[in-house]
């Protein structure tokens, strides 16, 4: 008897109301920042209110995708069965140009990984409705 195994889906966000705009940015390969109209202010992740002025006003800004390594950490055990031959990969936390920070996958090799790598954001399609972004190395 022969044993098939089952592949598993890649698990995918559930997009809402707050998070739709930037969501539809990166379909556009665009990595867009959440900016109050009223102070200016930049907030990653989207929130409905500015946690600065508290404005329900929302605006967006396109970000240059660039930015450093600020931490990251190496996933050594899968956290859902679709990642299992995924491992080891790293997640990184990239402080953006603009000031903001935000989280993503490394694409590269692990041993690259160092404090204040330069970094550009990169986007896969998944499928229509969902693309995530990564990080890859400038240079």
């Amino acid at each position: 008897m022969t044993h098939t195994i089952q592949a598993w889906p890649r698990p995918l966000p559930q997009i809402d109301r707050d998070h739709a705009e930037w969501w539809a940015g990166l379909a556009r390969h665009e990595l867009l920042v959440q900016e109050c109209p009223r102070c200016k202010a930049l907030t990653f992740p989207p929130e409905p209110a500015c946690p600065a002025c508290r404005s329900l006003e929302r605006g967006w800004r396109r970000s240059s995708g660039r930015g450093r390594v600020f931490s990251w950490v190496v996933v050594r055990r899968a956290s859902h069965p679709y990642f299992a031959d995924k491992v080891p990969y790293a997640v990184v936390l990239v402080a953006m140009d603009e000031g903001f920070r935000v989280v993503g996958s490394f694409e590269g090799p692990l041993d690259a990984l160092c404090d204040g790598l330069p970094v550009e954001v990169g986007f896969d399609d998944v499928n229509d409705e969902v693309t995530l972004m990564r990080f890859r190395r400038v240079g």
